[in-house]
């Protein structure tokens, strides 16, 4: 499992999720046809 979140978070924007907000220090991804929401730890 990766533990970088930078390296997660371009895992994730390669897969078609997008970011939706922040909260802090948390990035909220959503996907268009993927249920659901992704926090990747921070």
């Amino acid at each position: 499992m990766e533990r970088d979140s930078r390296k997660l978070i371009k895992l994730l924007e390669e897969d078609g999720w997008f970011e939706i907000g922040i909260t802090g220090s948390h990035h909220h991804f959503k996907h268009p046809t993927k249920p659901g929401k992704v926090t990747p730890p921070s």
